[in-house]
């Protein structure tokens, strides 16, 4: 439990759009998040931050350097391997939710568990949804939700897993602020857990501002701003 449970070392990622062109996203990033902390990113559009997340979760691949979460080299993993790892040990709040269109918000819910053969959290589930507002929600099929209902959503059926590590990409994006608020109380209460953190990139300043550190992404390079959002430029941040 001691040691950091992500850390990014000489992290450089490259896209080819083109035959014979190259497009550098992240430039020899070091990053660490710590056990029991909300760790922001926080950067203008384009910066490289949800690029990094990803590969700090083992979703993109890395063009140089390596990541380490939970003691594990993720760059040296097999896809297979790879997502294993993130069906036992992390979670991923997307910003397109990525909910299962057919489907109910309970049963949203209920199908890592039923994919994994194992007994659903039912009371750790309605206080999830109660909490973040959307109990009376849960046997509503979620396109028929708005964009931040469908947020929460996500949001309850990453937390209702308990990983140890949460990412989130945005997870306020499409919440007006009492809504915005439920979630970031409940990532807040998740990161403060013993053996538990949460890496978020946001460009809300209001939402750095409840994180133990924030880190700014400019241009593919990363840059510490310190243990709140008190260092950012307003305009750089949304």
């Amino acid at each position: 439990m001691a040691l950091a449970p992500v850390v990014a070392e000489g992290v450089s990622k490259s896209f080819e759009p083109r035959r014979g062109e190259t497009v550098p996203v992240l430039r020899h990033v070091d990053f660490i998040a710590g056990w029991g902390q909300m760790t922001g990113i926080v950067g203008p559009s384009g910066s490289g931050k949800s690029t990094l997340m990803y590969c700090l979760a083992g979703l993109e691949s890395v063009s140089d350097g390596s990541v380490r979460v939970l003691g594990q080299e993720v760059t040296r993993m097999s896809r297979a391997r790879s997502a294993r790892f993130r069906r036992d040990h992390l979670g991923f709040v997307f910003q397109s939710y990525n909910l299962v269109p057919s489907m109910s918000v309970e049963d949203n819910l209920r199908l890592p568990f039923t994919l994994r053969g194992v007994r659903f959290p039912w009371d750790r589930a309605v206080g999830l949804l109660d909490r973040l507002g959307i109990l009376g929600l849960r046997r509503q099929n979620v396109t028929l939700l708005s964009g931040g209902e469908q947020q929460r959503v996500a949001l309850a059926r990453v937390l209702v897993a308990d990983p140890e590590i949460v990412f989130a990409d945005e997870p306020t994006g499409a919440l007006d602020t009492e809504s915005g608020g439920r979630v970031v109380d409940e990532l807040r209460a998740f990161a403060d857990r013993p053996g538990h953190a949460v890496v978020m990139v946001t460009h809300s300043p209001e939402v750095a501002a409840r994180c133990d550190r924030v880190v700014r992404m400019r241009d593919g390079v990363l840059a510490e701003v310190g243990s709140d959002s008190s260092g950012l430029d307003g305009r750089e941040a949304i």
